[in-house]
C-alpha cells in the first residue's frame, strides 16, 4: 500500500491545493493531477473531496494520511537503529533549545561531546518551547531541551528531568531595599534569601503574555496574592536583565540565564523560596520513536554537567 513518492500526497495535504503543492514541490500541477488519479487508482478509494477549497481530506484520505506518517516515522526509526547496530561514528542530532538557552547551556555540553564524537553533527533548531513542541510532535527534531510547560502534550511527548532550576529575582544592586537585605539575610548556594513579597518594592519588567516563564511567575503571584507594579513586558529576556542592571526595574531570570548574563555592581539575584520558582529543566522527546544511542549519551552528558549546578 505504500506508494512511490508519498512526499507528494503529504505536501498536497499540507498545501491544501495543488497550485501551491506544485511550487513547493517543483512539478507540474498536471503532473500532480495525474499522481492523485494513479493514486486513488491503485488504493481503489478517493483521498480528496475535489469540491472543497482547500482540497479536504476524505474520510479514506484522512486513514490513509496517518498510515503514511506513520510508515514515514518507522522508516526514520529503522535507519537510525541500523546506524546504532553497525556503530557508526558518523550522524546527527537534531536539537531543539529555547532561543536564549542556547547561550547558556551548549559552551559547558559542546565541547566535550564534539572532543568525544567528532563526527556527529549538531543541527539546531531554535524556539519557543510552544514551536519546540510542535517539532517534537511533527518529528522535524530529536531532542528538546526545555523548561517544561504546563501544557507539554504528554499523550505524545515524553520528559527526562535534568534538574529542578530556580527561577531568580534580578534586583538592582543599589537599591536601598537591596542593601538593607543584603546586610542581614541567609544565603542558599550562592544567593541571598528574599522574601516572597520583596518584589513589590520594584516595578517589575515580565517576558510577554503567554511565554512559559510568564506563565510560571503569574502562576507566582497568584497563588500568593501579589500584585506588583508592571513597568513593561518583552520578548527578550536579557532586555529585561539590561534594564534591570539599569536600576529601573527588577526581573524574573532563570537560573542558567543569570549566569549567562552576570552584571556585577549592577545586578543582584535573590533566590525566593518557593515551589512556584522552581522550573523543571528537562529533555523532550516522542513517546513513539526510537531514541538513537547517540541522543542517549547527550541526555546523559546533560544530566552529568547540569546536574552539578542544583543546591
Amino acid at each position: 500500500m505504500y506508494q512511490h513518492n508519498p512526499d507528494y500526497f503529504i505536501t498536497i495535504v499540507e498545501c491544501g491545493s495543488l497550485t501551491k503543492a506544485s511550487e513547493r514541490l517543483y512539478v507540474s500541477q498536471p503532473s500532480l493531477s495525474k499522481y492523485i488519479k494513479r493514486l486513488e487508482s491503485n488504493l481503489g478509494v478517493q483521498l480528496f473531496d475535489r469540491t472543497s477549497s482547500p482540497l479536504r481530506l476524505t474520510f479514506a484520505g484522512e486513514r490513509y494520511y496517518r498510515y503514511v506518517l506513520d510508515m514515514q516515522r518507522m522508516a526514520k526509526d529503522l535507519h537510525k537503529e541500523f546506524l546504532d547496530i553497525s556503530n557508526q561514528q558518523r550522524g546527527r542530532i537534531r536539537l531543539g533549545i529555547a532561543l536564549w538557552r542556547g547561550a547558556c547551556l551548549l559552551p559547558d555540553i559542546f565541547p566535550q561531546f564534539h572532543a568525544q564524537y567528532p563526527g556527529i553533527e549538531i543541527e539546531l533548531f531554535e524556539g519557543r518551547s510552544n514551536q519546540l513542541e510542535k517539532a517534537l510532535i511533527n518529528d522535524n527534531i530529536d531532542l528538546a531541551v526545555m523548561n517544561l510547560p504546563q501544557s507539554l502534550d504528554y499523550a505524545k511527548l515524553t520528559c527526562e528531568t535534568i534538574f529542578e532550576e530556580p527561577i531568580l529575582l534580578a534586583a538592582p544592586s543599589r537599591h536601598p531595599e537591596v542593601q538593607k537585605l543584603l546586610a542581614d539575610c541567609r544565603y542558599i548556594g550562592p544567593y541571598p534569601v528574599a522574601p516572597l513579597d520583596f518584589i513589590l518594592h520594584f516595578p517589575l519588567i515580565l517576558t510577554k503574555p503567554g511565554q512559559n516563564l510568564t506563565v510560571q511567575i503569574m502562576s507566582f503571584l497568584s497563588k500568593h496574592h501579589l500584585t506588583p507594579s508592571i513597568l513593561m513586558d518583552t520578548g527578550n529576556l536579557t532586555t529585561a536583565i539590561n534594564l534591570a542592571a539599569e536600576g529601573i526595574a527588577a526581573t524574573f531570570v532563570p537560573e542558567e540565564g543569570a549566569k549567562v548574563c552576570e552584571r556585577p555592581g549592577k545586578i543582584i539575584y535573590l533566590f525566593q523560596d518557593c515551589p512556584e520558582l522552581r522550573w523543571p529543566l528537562a529533555v523532550v522527546y516522542r513517546k513513539d520513536s526510537y531514541l538513537p544511542e547517540l541522543s542517549r549519551i547527550f541526555i546523559e552528558e546533560l544530566k552529568k554537567t547540569l546536574g552539578k549546578h542544583l543546591f
